[in-house]
């Protein structure tokens, strides 16, 4: 990715000449204005391949971001995953519980009173 911007930042460099030179013919000296023109194309693909530079590196950061997240994802996703696995044991156990308090109250023919608060 690296050699893709800097020769679209040369290519553009070459282009930008090629018109200059189209326009206004070839001659010994390039006169004032076309020299204005010439630094002004240097400094916009200078700016052009610092912000090409910048942008290598932003990428990089959002990278390198987006693998730490999807580490984070993985395990937020296994600690659900064992949650799930806690909750469903526990319901198994409160089915069991509760099974066997309808076998009590079967066999007793009452259901135990509900317990009472002292306050």
């Amino acid at each position: 990715m690296g050699k893709a911007p800097k020769l679209a930042g040369t290519g553009f460099l070459v282009v930008l000449l090629l018109v200059g030179v189209a326009l206004t013919g070839c001659t010994k000296r390039p006169n004032p204005e076309q020299l204005t023109q010439l630094e002004e194309a240097c400094a916009a693909a200078d700016a052009a391949e610092q912000t090409v530079v910048e942008k290598e590196a932003e990428l990089q950061r959002l990278q390198a971001e987006l693998a730490q997240k999807q580490r984070t994802l993985q395990e937020v996703q296994r600690e659900k995953a064992a949650a799930e696995s806690r909750l469903n044991a526990l319901r198994g156990d409160l089915q069991q519980t509760q099974a066997e308090m309808d076998r009590i109250i079967r066999e007793r023919g009452t259901p135990p009173p509900p317990p009472t608060s002292n306050r």
